[in-house]
């Protein structure tokens, strides 16, 4: 089969998109099928065999239509389209070509097959009428496993100058917003506990009013980095009530460590209260998220428990099966389009 990939990012840029992008066409590529890439993030022409168009962010309708009709798709993916992925939808639709549409705004045209990552991300969607098929992606279980925890990592986070009692490391991976946002104010009163190290693998306007709250800002870091950071932590925290890309939650469980989140969003489609991690409930109040970092920071052995069914609990989808499930939804839109 032939397949187009139109992604906003795409390799080697290392965001979210690009990084699901690159492991899907890994997949559709070891798979035998022959993949487009059309995008315009920067990088080389070909990827591991494979054609990547990389055209500038005011493309030419013209230029993409002709590649289009050149290659002669069977399937155009689009990978949550945001501004590139809009405007080649527009472009596209009425070549008769079948789309298949993964996590677009509700904003977006109501074109071809659409696609959630997550049960909270088809009720956003429907929400705005957009009727979507839930499709959660996989996990790189090779790239993400708990033989990439490092001590020495762990422990210059954990120690910080202290000769006893290693703290609690906590980890976030995302970026921080201002001082005055709700997710930031959560993760600075973390980062304020007694006993706690909260470690942000990212970056943002709020980074400074964090390192004064305690934590311990490494800035944005991605691939291996990120691996091995995401292993060497004691726990991951999801800040965020009511987030739907569960990638970085996906990346710690499959590295043995167990995630704290909220009761809401598409965190309780992943996290297993009491079995891969915790989930706090609304009712808890504002200080809720705190409460439950502070109980698992005390109780090492329920930490354990958790941490020895983190990587089992996602290890059973990997993007090979995540990819062979998302081609079983491009012959009912090739018989739609047709």
């Amino acid at each position: 089969m032939r397949i187009m990939l139109v992604t906003d990012t795409f390799a080697p840029a290392s965001d979210a998109v690009a990084e699901s992008a690159r492991h899907i066409a890994d997949a559709l590529i070891c798979a035998g099928h022959e993949v487009l890439v059309f995008t315009t993030s920067p990088g080389s022409d070909s990827y591991r065999g494979a054609r990547v168009q990389r055209a500038r962010a005011l493309f030419s309708v013209a230029s993409l239509r002709r590649t289009t009709t050149e290659f002669g798709p069977d399937v155009v993916q689009f990978l949550a389209p945001r501004a590139l992925g809009g405007a080649a939808m527009r472009a596209l639709e009425h070549l008769g070509v079948p789309l298949v549409v993964l996590d677009p705004t509700p904003l977006h045209p109501r074109v071809g097959t659409v696609l959630a990552s997550s049960h909270a991300s088809a009720r956003v969607l429907g929400t705005a009428g957009v009727r979507a098929h839930v499709w959660p992606p996989g996990v790189r279980t090779d790239e993400h496993h708990p033989g990439l925890r490092s001590a020495e990592l762990h422990d210059r986070w954990a120690k910080v100058g202290r000769a006893e009692s290693p703290l609690f490391v906590v980890g976030y991976a995302g970026p921080v917003g201002p001082a005055t946002t709700r997710v930031t104010r959560r993760l600075a009163q973390i980062a304020a506990l007694d006993g706690v190290r909260l470690v942000v693998l990212g970056s943002g306007p709020g980074s400074a009013h964090l390192k004064e709250a305690g934590a311990k800002v490494v800035g944005d870091c991605h691939g291996l980095e990120l691996a091995r950071a995401l292993a060497s932590v004691d726990v991951l925290v999801q800040p965020r009530k009511h987030e739907i890309s569960l990638t970085a939650v996906r990346k710690a469980l499959a590295s043995g460590v167990p995630v704290v989140a909220f009761h809401t969003g598409a965190a309780t489609e992943v996290v297993r209260d009491g079995v891969n991690g915790v989930l706090v409930g609304t009712a808890a109040g504002p200080g809720g998220l705190t409460e439950a970092v502070r109980s698992l920071a005390a109780d090492p052995a329920r930490r354990d428990r958790l941490a020895a069914r983190a990587r089992e609990s996602v290890s059973a989808r990997t993007w090979a099966d995540a990819v062979d499930e998302l081609v079983a939804f491009y012959e009912p839109a090739r018989s739609a389009a047709g």
